[in-house]
């Protein structure tokens, strides 16, 4: 089966990338979480769970959703704290992720740039 039609506990990839890429939908990461968090019940392992969460946050980025991604990332590692400990395997784990924590970065850089061409646009009347 083809990766991007994967049908999680009735939630398919394409569904949340349609979700993601419409700037007006208000919902789509609570729908990226819930379907991030299905991919993990189908396995639970670190290494899948890193792998989903790598994959999902680069969803975000490819949606130019810069902001939220950073939010998701942070909200994923509240929950993994608070369920399994801020000294759990898979805590240090997600938030030690060398993938994750770039793509926060540039992420964040990204998001900065924005709101930066923003206000120079708004300057030009002056």
């Amino acid at each position: 089966m083809d990766e991007d039609t994967i049908d999680v506990e009735g939630i398919a990839k394409e569904d949340v990338l349609d979700a993601i890429n419409d700037p007006e939908n208000q919902g789509a990461m609570e729908l990226l979480t819930d379907y991030y968090t299905a991919l993990n019940k189908q396995s639970g392992t670190l290494e899948k769970m890193l792998k989903n969460a790598r994959a999902c946050a680069q969803m975000l980025y490819d949606g130019k959703r810069y902001e939220e991604v950073v939010m998701w990332l942070d909200t994923i590692a509240t929950v993994i704290s608070d369920s399994d400990g801020p000294e759990s395997e898979n805590y240090m784990a997600f938030t030690e992720d060398e993938a994750l924590e770039t793509l926060k970065l540039k992420a964040t850089d990204k998001s900065l740039g924005d709101e930066e061409e923003e206000d120079d646009y708004g300057d030009d009347d002056e």
